[in-house]
């Protein structure tokens, strides 16, 4: 084989790896722009996220994950606060999960100063909340959402700012 046939091949070879990567990552990603002020600061009105839609591939839903789920036909980013078998309450506008306040970098002016009695969820229930609670429709107006409601994680920001990493994403305490 002489070296423009190698080169060729060599070509190919790397042609039909990056359509098999770009395959594969689309299969494990979806991006979506972010609609709204309910989870500002963390994400605002416009920015583009990147979504893990199969649950094999990321750990198992946490308190603390921004997690992209549909309500009523709806697609809704929002944080989980409290998992399957949690205990949850809000007093004045701090969440308890199991009794315990949550650490929360929620900005005083994003805050209400809501009540909700205490709740337990059950087995394949997920009390999630917006990070901008006075204009958030979260799980204080519509309940707990089961597991399959649950699209995906939130992996990635990708805004104005800049590219925001997972961890800058979780800020409540796991």
């Amino acid at each position: 084989m002489n070296s423009r046939n190698r080169s060729l091949v060599v070509w190919l070879r790397l042609v039909a790896a990056f359509l098999l990567l770009a395959i594969v990552a689309r299969l494990l990603v979806t991006t979506y722009r972010v609609v709204g002020a309910s989870m500002r600061e963390t994400l605002q009105d416009g920015d583009r996220i990147l979504v893990c839609e199969l649950p094999w591939v990321v750990r198992p839903v946490r308190a603390g994950d921004t997690m992209i789920l549909t309500v009523s036909g709806e697609v809704l980013v929002k944080r989980v606060v409290a998992c399957p078998g949690d205990t949850i309450e809000m007093l004045a506008g701090h969440v308890l999960r199991n009794g315990r306040p949550l650490q929360e970098e929620i900005p005083a002016e994003l805050n209400r100063d809501d009540d909700f009695p205490e709740y337990h969820l059950g087995q394949d229930e997920y009390f999630v909340l917006g990070d901008n609670r006075r204009v958030s429709v979260d799980s204080r107006e519509f309940g707990p959402v089961g597991g399959a409601q649950l699209i995906g994680r939130v992996l990635l920001r990708i805004g104005g700012q800049g590219f925001g990493t997972v961890a800058a994403l979780e800020h409540a305490a796991p």
